[in-house]
């Protein structure tokens, strides 16, 4: 049975693809928003919510025991977060979206490995995750598809 909270969470991961798909939208027709290109708004959101996605590595370590498995979601989160961050500061836009998706990929490895290893009966949260992830890695790969 679903609660409101996953079913919120499934909202808002599906609403958090809009800006990707819209940024990727400008990026293929050549169109700017604000005066930035799809491309920059592309990796700055995605490098965002990489972060964000990163700091819930934590708030799934805060009431635990530390343990070797947390103390490795803790590492990871940091290393990826920082990732996100340096993709920010290349210069050349299509390595700081493969970077970003290293990172999407990474983030959703290491969270997955984490509930299985755990035992957890996420299977639902785990499998939103996918789908989003896999949504989100494609529109990534698009957007480092020639197109220019």
């Amino acid at each position: 049975m679903r609660t409101s909270s996953s079913i919120l969470s499934l909202q808002l991961s599906v609403l958090g693809i809009i800006p990707f798909a819209f940024s990727t939208y400008l990026s293929w027709t050549n169109q700017m928003l604000f005066d930035e290109s799809g491309s920059y708004l592309f990796t700055t959101y995605s490098a965002i919510i990489l972060s964000f996605l990163s700091g819930t590595l934590w708030g799934q370590c805060i009431n635990k025991r530390i343990s070797t498995m947390s103390q490795y979601l803790l590492i990871s989160s940091n290393v990826i977060a920082l990732g996100a961050w340096f993709s920010l500061l290349l210069e050349v836009s299509s390595l700081s979206i493969a970077l970003l998706l290293l990172g999407f990929i990474s983030l959703f490895w290491v969270e997955a490995r984490s509930l299985r290893e755990e035992n957890s009966v996420h299977s639902r949260y785990l499998n939103m995750r996918f789908g989003i992830t896999l949504i989100v890695c494609v529109l990534h790969l698009l957007m480092l598809y020639p197109h220019d």
